[in-house]
């Protein structure tokens, strides 16, 4: 303090956050949202066609398994999850996500090596759609049901 009560303040003190400070704050902002919009964002609505497509796929898989391998190889499902066995195509049981649920005709589709697997349609559900997954014993199809049908 010098003379008249004022206070003197040093030039190289500064109030206020610096423009990295600034920058670092937005980042984190940034990626908390993004964390926020990727785990609510769009999911109920694909998971249906997701999950069917996936089926789809792994059906096609383990037919061609049965064709090079010449074993049956057995897919059994629950409403949540399902399992194919045999083969090599054991890959033990996958956990659909939260909200989805599998219903057939029968609860284990049988992939033979004979080609005498019968035609099989599972539906696959989630809140607000349905897709159905059309099965051969070679060729799997995954297709999304127009409303007011299955």
């Amino acid at each position: 303090m010098r003379g008249g009560g004022t206070i003197e303040h040093r030039s190289g003190a500064r109030a206020g956050m610096t423009l990295v400070e600034m920058l670092i704050v937005l980042v984190i902002v940034g990626v908390c949202a993004g964390m926020v919009v990727l785990s609510i964002g769009g999911r109920s609505e694909a998971s249906a066609q997701v999950e069917a497509n996936r089926l789809a796929e792994r059906l096609r898989l383990a037919a061609d398994d049965v064709l090079v391998d010449g074993q049956p190889v057995t897919l059994r499902m629950t409403g949540t999850s399902y399992e194919l066995a045999g083969a090599a195509s054991d890959d033990g049981r996958y956990d659909l996500p939260r909200g989805v649920r599998l219903s057939g005709e029968s609860d284990t589709v049988v992939v033979d090596p004979d080609g005498a697997t019968p035609p099989s349609r599972i539906n696959v559900r989630d809140r607000d759609h349905l897709w159905t997954v059309d099965f051969d014993g070679l060729n799997a199809v995954a297709r999304p049901v127009a409303e007011g049908r299955g």
